[in-house]
């Protein structure tokens, strides 16, 4: 893939596997705009979340073909020190935003787990969950600020990747916006799995009893895909 400026560290982490996605005429054309964006918007200052190496963080663990479960954000926490690359993910010792608590008293009910104590989600992502945000990147305190900037064509791209390469996975269709993808999903493959927005604002309308993670496993295993470990084994948990 040519070299971009700004957006350079964070394609030198992407699996290999996705570098014949991202290098399309398409996406390479959205991701040149983009990149030119985010230099300028650097350049004058303004703070950029999440840290530009970490921006394709969910692309560094698992090929198209090798994603199990995809769970789709809309964009980055644009809080200080939040954002990771990984949706509804925070880096460890970050207090874990609302969303993510409604996520964790979902996994607790459903599989009778603890709640983590941190907010990571790498575990996910290195066993195949593709934590995939629609726009990667945003201004710091600014929610959707770069909600324009192009970068629809390019996560609409790796849907489109998982959906043609995959040999089926699970997609993770949490509120309208998620939901809006799943045109693109081809469910006779791939198991689609919709429910309410797990926001404080959505999440007792149908988020809390969707059993997502007991179904994902059960589809996975009945596929010969195994199981994902949602909950670190050895890892304290908290009470809410």
């Amino acid at each position: 893939m040519p070299q971009l400026a700004y957006l350079a560290p964070a394609l030198a982490r992407v699996h290999p596997a996705w570098e014949a996605v991202l290098s399309t005429p398409a996406c390479f054309k959205a991701l040149s705009q983009i990149d030119r964006t985010l230099a300028g918007e650097a350049a004058a200052g303004k703070t950029i979340y999440p840290p530009r190496e970490q921006v394709f963080h969910a692309l560094a663990d698992a090929a198209p073909a090798d994603v199990r479960v995809v769970i789709l954000g809309q964009d980055p926490y644009h809080g200080a020190g939040e954002a990771m690359g990984l949706s509804f993910s925070v880096p460890p010792g970050v207090r874990i935003p609302p969303s993510l608590r409604n996520v964790y008293k979902e996994l607790a009910a459903d599989l009778g787990t603890g709640i983590p104590a941190s907010g990571d989600l790498t575990h996910w992502a290195q066993q195949g969950v593709l934590l995939l945000n629609s726009v990667l990147t945003v201004e710091a305190d600014k929610a959707g600020s770069h909600g324009k900037f192009g970068w629809q064509t390019v996560s609409d791209a790796l849907i489109d990747a998982i959906n043609a390469q995959n040999p089926g996975c699970v997609f993770l269709l949490w509120g309208n916006w998620a939901q809006g993808k799943a045109e693109r999903i081809d469910a006779r493959r791939h198991k689609v799995l919709c429910a309410a927005h797990p926001s404080p604002l959505s999440a007792s309308r149908g988020f809390h009893g969707c059993r997502h993670f007991s179904q994902a496993n059960a589809w996975l295993a009945a596929a010969g895909r195994g199981v994902i470990e949602w909950a670190p084994a050895a890892e304290p948990s908290l009470l809410f």
